[in-house]
C-alpha cells in the first residue's frame, strides 16, 4: 500500500493516497513472469481485453470494456511523457520497446483529463524507467539480453544507467525480428488457395513486396526502439524513437488484402525538462517537447467488380501510402505547499500540431489524394492509374508518395489547456480535486472536472475512495480527413465524452493487498469504425486486484508471491446493427466484444536460491460479437477460453536464463475481429468485408532469454 507512484496526480505519492484504481508491475514482475515485451504484459491486466492481429497494428486493446476501432482511447506514456501517435492517436504497442531498462509500468483506471488534458480518456499506461538518481559518484550498471523464440524470431537487447557527480544518464534500446506464425489454415479467409487465386488477384500474386512474391501467407516483423536521457542538476533531456515494420497478419480477409506487405509505424520524440524550486514551498516543472510521427507502407488490395457477372474477379491494385505529422509541445506544472496539510497543483499547456489530412496515396481509387500522380491520369479503367484488373497480364503501376506530404494536405491547429486543483492531506482525509478547461481550434473547447475523496482507517490497513471524473477523446485526424480508407472524411466530429464514478476499497493484511473497485460510466458522441458520432453506451462493472506473499515451505528461500484479478464488466450501447439493412439503428444491445468475467491469476515459486518457477493463465468468459459482425446475425459467441504460461528463471552471479512456454496446452485460440469485423464466416464465397470477424491466436511456442547483468 506504500509503493510510490505518480501517474495519478503527477506528482509522487503512496498508492492510497492516489485518487485512482491502480495496478503497478514492478521489474521483479517481470523477471519472474518472463515478460519479454509490453502485449504480454498487457494481456494481463485487469479490465483489459486485448486482441493480437499481428496487422497493420499488432495489438488492439480495450480498457473498462470501450470497444472502438482502434487502441486510441488509453493514454500510453512514457515517464509522463504521451507516446500514442500524433495521426491515428493510437497506442502502438508491438515488441519495439526495451523492457529491460523498465522499473515499473503504472496502469490508471478511469478519466485523468484534469492533469493529463485531451485522450485520458479510459485510463494511462505510465512506463517508468531505471534512472541513476540514487547512484552513488561513479555507480554504472549494464545489462544485455539476447532472446529467442518460435518462428524464427530473435530479439537483442541493450540497456545502461550511471552517475558522475551531478551528470547521470540513461540508456535502453532493442531490436527484433521474426517471421510470426503462419496462421493460413487457421481460418478460411486467409487461406493461400485465395492468396493464389488468379481470378481474385491476377498479376499482383506475382510482385514481390517483403523478398517473397505475394502469393501467400507471410507476416515479417522488424521492429526497433532506443530510449534515452540525460539528466545535469535539474535539467533532462529525453528521446524516445521507435520504428515498427510489420505485415499484416490475420487482420483482413485474403481475398481483399494481402499480408504480406510491409507496414511501418515511426515516432521520435525528442524533450527538455527543467525541475527546480522557486522558493520552499514552490516548485516548478517545465518541458519543451517536439515530435514526429510517419505512417507509411505497401497495401495491396483486391476489390470485387462491381460490374454484372464479374463479382468473382477483382480490379486490382499494389500502391505506396504515406503519411507525416510533427507538433510541438510546451507545458508547466507547478505545487506550492500552502502548509502541512495543503497543497495546491496547477499547470498550463500549448500544443502546435501539423498534421497529415488524409493518407498520400498516388493511384489508389479516383477521389484520393496523390502528391506525386495526376487525378487526370485514371488508369486503363478510368478508376485510378493503379487500379488494373485481375484478368490483365501484367501489372505496371509504380508510383510512390514524396517523403514529406506536402502543405495542400496538411492541417495546423493549436491545443491550449489550463488546470487548477489542490490536496488536503489530514488523517484521516485526502481530498483531491481539480478542473481544467481546453480549446482548440478545430473543435472547440471542454471543460473537465475531477474529485476524490479518501478515507483510511485507525487502522491504517484500510483505505476507501471516492472518485468522480470526466475526461474528453479528442477525434484523430486520420477520422477527420483520411476516414478509414484514404477516400472518406468526416469535418464534423465531435470529442466523445466520458463520466465516470467509482468506489474503491483497500485492504491489507498480512500475506494479502485486497483492492475493490465498483464504477458505473457513460459515455456520450461514440466515434464507431465508419467515421461518425454514433450514440450513447454505459457499462457498469467491477474489478478485484489482489496481490499476495507467503513465507516459503522451506527456511531460506525466498517468499511465495503472485496476484489474482478478477473482472465484472457490462458494457452497454443505445446503437445496435441491423444486417438485413446494413445500418446502424436504434436499439439497446450489448457493446460485443468484451468478456464479461476475466480472471487474471499469477504465482511464482522459489525452486532454490538460484530458480524459481512461474505459472499464470487467463480466462474469459463466453463472449457476444460486435454488433456489426455477421457471426453476431448468427447467434455465434466465443466460447469461454483459459490461456496458461509458464516460465522458468535461473539467476547465477551476473547472469541469468529465462525458459518460457506460452500457451502451455496449446489451445487453438479465437479472439473477436477489430474494427468492423464484417468478413462472415461463409468461406465458400467471398468473403463479406475486409476485416476478419475472428483472428486466430497464436500457437504454443517456446521463448528463451539470456541476460547478462554488469
Amino acid at each position: 500500500m506504500n509503493v510510490k507512484v505518480t501517474t495519478a496526480s503527477g506528482i509522487e505519492e503512496s498508492l492510497t493516497d492516489a485518487p485512482a484504481a491502480m495496478v503497478v508491475i514492478e521489474a521483479t514482475d517481470f523477471k519472474q513472469k518472463g515478460y519479454s515485451n509490453l502485449v504480454d504484459v498487457i494481456a494481463d491486466l485487469p479490465s483489459f481485453d486485448s486482441v493480437v492481429t499481428s496487422g497493420a497494428t499488432h495489438l488492439t486493446f480495450y480498457q473498462r470494456g470501450y470497444r472502438t476501432p482502434a487502441s486510441s482511447r488509453t493514454l500510453f506514456m512514457i515517464n509522463g511523457v504521451v507516446d500514442n501517435h500524433l495521426w491515428t492517436q493510437i497506442a502502438v504497442v508491438s515488441r519495439q520497446y526495451p523492457i529491460s531498462n523498465i522499473a515499473r509500468v503504472e496502469v490508471l483506471y478511469g478519466p485523468a483529463s484534469v492533469r493529463y488534458g485531451p485522450n485520458a480518456f479510459m485510463g494511462i499506461i505510465n512506463i517508468i524507467t531505471k534512472n541513476a538518481n540514487d547512484f552513488t559518484k561513479g555507480q554504472h550498471e549494464f545489462t544485455a539480453r539476447a532472446e529467442l523464440g518460435q518462428w524464427d524470431s530473435k530479439g537483442l537487447e541493450i540497456s545502461a544507467n550511471g552517475r558522475f557527480d551531478d551528470f547521470h544518464y540513461s540508456l535502453s534500446a532493442r531490436q527484433f525480428s521474426s517471421d510470426e506464425e503462419d496462421l493460413s489454415s487457421r481460418w478460411g479467409f486467409l487461406s493461400n488457395d485465395l492468396y493464389q487465386d488468379a481470378s481474385l488477384w491476377g498479376p499482383i500474386r506475382n510482385i514481390e513486396s517483403t523478398k517473397t512474391k505475394m502469393d501467400h501467407y507471410a507476416d515479417p516483423t522488424m521492429d526497433l526502439g532506443v530510449l534515452a536521457d540525460i539528466t545535469y542538476k535539474n535539467w533532462k533531456f529525453g528521446l524516445i524513437h521507435w520504428k515498427v515494420d510489420e505485415g499484416y497478419g490475420a487482420q483482413y480477409t485474403a481475398d481483399r488484402g494481402q499480408a504480406n506487405s510491409s507496414w511501418k509505424q515511426e515516432s521520435n520524440q525528442y524533450y527538455f525538462e527543467h525541475q527546480g524550486s522557486v522558493s520552499d514551498n514552490l516548485s516548478v516543472k517545465s518541458f519543451a517537447l517536439h515530435r514526429d510521427n510517419r505512417v507509411w507502407g505497401d497495401w495491396a488490395e483486391s476489390a470485387p467488380d462491381f460490374r454484372d457477372n464479374m463479382s468473382q474477379h477483382s480490379f486490382v491494385s499494389f500502391t505506396h501510402w504515406n503519411t507525416t505529422s510533427d507538433a510541438f509541445e510546451f507545458k508547466q506544472d507547478s505545487e506550492y505547499q500552502v502548509n502541512k496539510h495543503w497543497r495546491v497543483l496547477s499547470g498550463w499547456r500549448y500544443k502546435k500540431s501539423d498534421i497529415t489530412k488524409a493518407y498520400d496515396i498516388p493511384g489508389y481509387w479516383q477521389g484520393s489524394y496523390s502528391s506525386t500522380t495526376s487525378s487526370a491520369h485514371l488508369g486503363p479503367y478510368g478508376l485510378g492509374s493503379g487500379i488494373f484488373h485481375s484478368s490483365d497480364r501484367e501489372y505496371t503501376f509504380s508510383a510512390y508518395p514524396l517523403n514529406e506530404v506536402p502543405s495542400n494536405n496538411r492541417q495546423t491547429f493549436n491545443d491550449k489547456g489550463l488546470y487548477t486543483g489542490g490536496i488536503y492531506d489530514a488523517l484521516p482525509w485526502v481530498f483531491n480535486f481539480g478542473i481544467r478547461f481546453d480549446d482548440n481550434n478545430i473543435w472547440g473547447s471542454s471543460l473537465s472536472p475531477r474529485l476524490a475523496s479518501i478515507y483510511k482507517l485507525a487502522d491504517k490497513r484500510t483505505v476507501i475512495k471516492l472518485i468522480y471524473g470526466e475526461a474528453f477523446q479528442e477525434p484523430s485526424a486520420e477520422q477527420l480527413y483520411g476516414g478509414w480508407s484514404g477516400r472518406q472524411s468526416n469535418l464534423n466530429l465531435l470529442p466523445e465524452e466520458a463520466r465516470n464514478i467509482e468506489l474503491v476499497l483497500m485492504q491489507q493484511e498480512e500475506h494479502w493487498l485486497h483492492e475493490l473497485s465498483v464504477y458505473i460510466a457513460s459515455y456520450k458522441n461514440v466515434i464507431r469504425e465508419s467515421a461518425i458520432n454514433d450514440g450513447t453506451r454505459n457499462t457498469w462493472g467491477a474489478e478485484y486486484r489482489g496481490r499476495f506473499e507467503f513465507p516459503h515451505l522451506i527456511n531460506g528461500l525466498e517468499k511465495i508471491t503472485g496476484s489474482f484479478y478478477y473482472t465484472y464488466t457490462k458494457p452497454q450501447t443505445n446503437r445496435r446493427y441491423n444486417h438485413e439493412i446494413s445500418e446502424w439503428e436504434s436499439g439497446s444491445a450489448s457493446v460485443g466484444d468484451i468478456a464479461p468475467h476475466k480472471i487474471n491469476a499469477s504465482v511464482y515459486l522459489p525452486i532454490n536460491n538460484k530458480m524459481g518457477i512461474n505459472l499464470k493463465g487467463n480466462y474469459s468468459s463466453p463472449t457476444e460479437l460486435y454488433s456489426r459482425n455477421p457471426l453476431s446475425q448468427q447467434g455465434i459467441k466465443l466460447g469461454s477460453r483459459v490461456i496458461f504460461d509458464l516460465s522458468v528463471n535461473y539467476v547465477s552471479l551476473n547472469y541469468s536464463i529465462n525458459l518460457q512456454v506460452k500457451n502451455v496446452f496449446d489451445h487453438q485460440n479465437m479472439l473477436p475481429g477489430i474494427k468492423a469485423a464484417d468478413s462472415g464466416n461463409d468461406f465458400t464465397q467471398r468473403s463479406l468485408g475486409f476485416s476478419n470477424s475472428l483472428i486466430p491466436q497464436a500457437s504454443r511456442s517456446l521463448w528463451l532469454t539470456l541476460e547478462y547483468n554488469l
